[in-house]
């Protein structure tokens, strides 16, 4: 398990800030973040192995962050 580290959160609580009401203390959005952290940390093997095509580890992790920006910009 990956653990953010502070400077990780301060940047994604911003993030958050700006696209969300503040209706959350620190300790919620901290665990929740970590939560997403521990999910996909847990799960980035099996999404890897989903992937067909023969693409390196490198050009999926970029799959991936594409398809999500997009994903969930339309969600």
């Amino acid at each position: 398990m990956a653990v953010l580290n502070a400077g990780q959160l301060a940047e994604l609580r911003q993030k958050v800030a700006a696209a969300l009401p503040v209706l959350w203390t620190k300790p919620t959005i901290n665990a929740a973040l970590q939560d997403i952290e521990d999910w996909f940390e847990a799960n980035r093997a099996s999404l890897g192995a989903a992937i067909s095509g023969g693409f390196t580890a490198p050009q999926k992790a970029r799959l991936v962050k594409v398809w999500l920006l997009q994903k969930y910009g339309r969600e």
